[in-house]
């Protein structure tokens, strides 16, 4: 599973990282919090265990289409 991570905070502005889930069981948890409306937790879940893909720059075009795209100031 691919997932566009959005990072605007008081450090990053507009900084998107495409990341990848491999481990199953990882992928499933990210699916569980996202149902229950737990973006938040899914976000910080995908920063901090999901596998590093690709840093995008503003105005560049995904290499793939991500299943989830999340952005860190609207969780």
């Amino acid at each position: 599973m691919d997932a566009l991570l959005v990072l605007d905070n008081e450090k990053y502005t507009n900084v998107r990282i495409l990341v990848t889930v491999k481990q199953k069981k990882l992928k499933e948890q990210v699916i569980t919090l996202l149902e229950e409306n737990r973006g938040k937790e899914a976000f910080d879940l995908l920063k901090s265990r999901a596998d590093f893909k690709a840093y995008l720059p503003r105005g560049s075009k995904l290499p793939v289409q991500p299943q989830v795209t999340l952005f860190e100031d609207m969780l």
